[in-house]
């Protein structure tokens, strides 16, 4: 009895000294389990990616009325699809990827959106004869042959054209806006490190390393995928038994743990170049004490090689993925606000309200892009939300940091105007953790006196080619910064457009201020305002 003890203990530290042993052992359960479902299991569906739907580019549609035709199709229950497999909450980017592959895999598809038009971040608006974005400002990884490439050929058939931004595609602003240090962010592997070197000579042993590192932990970003990938059986095992830490490098070497704060802290005391390395913050708003390695590791990994802008503007992906939904049966509808997710006895959801007169529409499958918060706080039942595992980690992590834009229209092309196809980046100081704390701090009878310290500029106007066919002699700028949901709370109740001078005086108070950062570094485009300024 002894003896079989000693050996399995012997056989578990020969496991664990080696982790290969234990995925060489796990490889080969899973090919089992493949085999198995293959001859004996349930049939697989239709892969979506099968055929390529590719098509001939045409040109852009820049009829408004044709292209509301697709963006805003206005719910009405009778011109609901029946028998439907899957109905999607929300027709964000995420939302319509699940609606596009689902439909190809014969699924009958119904998008429901509570705004006007369908995209979530990725929709635009024409205000005073303007367009601006909302939402989505450059995208990476998008070289011919990149799988960010195919995939999304294949979710628009081929329509979407991807415009690349400026070499020096990120520019941080450091310091006082008028006087301030600009460091620029080079595309390429190769130019991206050295061009930090060349601004940071001293550093750049440091520099050298963090690279490895995000190198490194980017890669090891599957890992995170993996357990959601794995047959269940397989995957809780891992977990049960810790082991998953030895298998998966992104835990093994601890960049799931390791926040990016800790990381430039073992690198280096340049305070200056911290900043640097962490300006990017803004793209996941979380600040460098609070955000895992791995995470921000993927963000700059994403953009080293080159950032990209939808050629007619960031609604090309929504009105491409929409008619890809249509072409196999599914709808996407707007001013169509979910209330409730339904659910049966036994928790099991099958179904939505929708709208005032909480019109029920039934499905099989019904998938959130609403958001965790929405999804778990609002639209699931309550003792359903609490029932799963995922409830702890909502209340845990609460909501996400906001943020508050302001519009203008501008007079001049961007050409005459020298505006450039790359982004700004504004940090007042080189202390992130510092600066973000202290302004989300402020209180709401504060916000009049509020000195920004971050903020970022865009013009979507020079960053796509084919602008200048649809608004010729003008250009749009946006001035991003963070904000909170509580400082206006107290207009919660009011309607949009009616909330009242108060209200409206401190939107446009904080909109003046991020102009002027904006013209301190752009003083050509004072006095070029054409259609005033929206904050949002």
């Amino acid at each position: 009895m002894l003896s079989i003890f000693e050996g399995t203990l012997s056989l578990i530290l020969c496991i664990l000294s080696n982790p290969w042993y234990l995925a060489a052992v796990l490889a080969s359960c899973l090919s089992l389990h493949i085999i198995a479902v293959h001859f004996w299991g349930k049939k697989i569906g239709v892969n979506p990616l099968a055929t390529d739907f590719r098509q001939p580019t045409k040109p852009c549609v820049i009829d408004i009325k044709a292209r509301d035709a697709v963006l805003k199709q206005r719910f009405k229950a009778s011109q609901v699809p029946e028998k439907l497999d899957v109905i999607v909450i929300g027709s964000g980017a995420g939302g319509l990827t699940a609606a596009v592959l689902l439909s190809r895999a014969g699924l009958k598809v119904l998008v429901l959106e509570q705004h006007d038009q369908a995209g979530g971040c990725c929709h635009t608006f024409v205000e005073k004869g303007f367009e601006f974005d909302t939402g989505i400002h450059y995208v990476g990884k998008l070289q011919d042959g990149t799988v960010n490439r195919t995939l999304l050929d294949q979710l628009t058939c081929g329509q979407l054209r991807w415009a690349p931004l400026d070499d020096e595609f990120d520019h941080i602003a450091l310091g006082d806006t008028a006087k301030a240090r600009i460091y620029k962010m080079k595309s390429g592997d190769e130019r991206y490190v050295q061009n930090l070197i060349d601004l940071f000579p001293e550093e750049k042993d440091a520099i050298s390393k963090y690279m490895e590192l995000v190198k490194d932990a980017s890669a090891s970003m599957f890992g995170l995928s993996l357990l959601k990938i794995l047959p269940r059986y397989i995957a809780r095992f891992l977990v049960f038994t810790g082991l998953y830490k030895l298998v998966l490098k992104c835990y093994r070497r601890g960049y799931t743990d390791k926040t990016l704060q800790e990381v430039l802290d073992g690198l280096t005391n340049n305070k200056e170049l911290k900043l640097v390395l962490s300006y990017i913050c803004g793209d996941y708003g979380v600040v460098p004490k609070d955000v895992s390695f791995i995470l921000h590791a993927a963000v700059i990994d994403h953009y080293i090689k080159g950032a990209f802008y939808p050629v007619g503007g960031t609604s090309e992906i929504a009105y491409h993925m929409i008619q890809s939904i249509e072409k196999f049966g599914g709808r996407v509808m707007v001013q169509a606000p979910v209330t409730k997710i339904l659910c049966d006895d036994k928790g099991r959801v099958n179904g939505v309200k929708v709208g005032k007169n909480d019109f029920e529409i039934h499905a099989s499958y019904i998938i959130s892009d609403a958001g965790v918060m929405n999804t778990f706080n609002t639209l699931l039942p309550e003792t359903v939300a609490k029932a799963s595992f995922v409830y702890p980690m909502v209340t845990k992590v609460g909501p996400s940091v906001s943020y508050m834009t302001t519009f203008i229209g501008i007079e001049g092309s961007s050409t005459d105007l020298k505006l450039p196809a790359s982004n700004i980046w504004l940090h007042k100081t080189d202390d992130l953790n510092k600066s973000f704390e202290l302004f989300l701090n402020t209180k709401p009878e504060d916000i009049e006196d509020m000195k920004i310290f971050f903020g970022f500029i865009s013009f979507p106007s020079a960053k796509d080619p084919e602008w200048e066919k649809r608004f010729p002699g003008k250009s749009s700028a946006l001035v991003i910064t963070l904000a909170k949901w509580d400082w206006f709370s107290h207009w919660k109740d009011e309607k949009v457009r009616h909330r009242g001078e108060h209200y409206e005086g401190i939107k446009n108070l904080l909109g003046r201020q991020m102009w002027q950062q904006c013209l301190d570094l752009f003083p050509q485009l004072d006095g070029k305002v054409l259609s005033g300024m929206s904050t949002r």
